[in-house]
């Protein structure tokens, strides 16, 4: 399943990437993210691997990424993956003016078992959550 979901952040290009690139920051604007524990490397630099522990409906997950490509400051491509599969991400900003960036998120997501059914069926609820993460991203760096 794959798909292409935006926004429009209003502050400047360096401000809303040193917002992004601080991986304590999701923290502030993912909802149900409890604790990020790094596993290897050093933060932002591709094979970097780091666990997201969320709460989801009352259940603990934990969620491991890898950064796979990075492009300055302005696009970088990670990893998701736990027992429902994986996801692959690739986060765009560019710049539209001296005050307004936008956002993109191109989704790749690769599905086991009973979830394959899930993203066939609802694939609009996983555009909907990606769009709660870019918009609470869009909040936290607009502050």
């Amino acid at each position: 399943m794959k798909y292409t979901v935006s926004n429009t952040i209003n502050k400047p290009l360096d401000h809303v990437t040193a917002k992004f690139f601080d991986p304590q920051n999701a923290l502030e604007w993912m909802p149900g993210l409890k604790k990020i524990v790094p596993v290897s490397g050093k933060p932002g630099e591709v094979g970097t691997k780091t666990d997201f522990h969320s709460e989801w409906k009352g259940k603990e997950m934990v969620i491991q990424e890898t950064i796979l490509e990075r492009k300055g400051d302005s696009q970088i491509k990670f990893q998701y993956e736990s027992k429902m599969g994986f996801n692959e991400v690739e986060m765009i900003f560019e710049k539209i003016d001296d005050n307004s960036v936008k956002q993109i998120n191109n989704s790749l997501f690769h599905l086991k078992g009973g979830m394959k059914i899930m993203g066939f069926l609802f694939k609009g609820m996983f555009k909907k959550q990606s769009m709660v993460y870019l918009n609470g991203f869009k909040e936290f760096a607009e502050k």
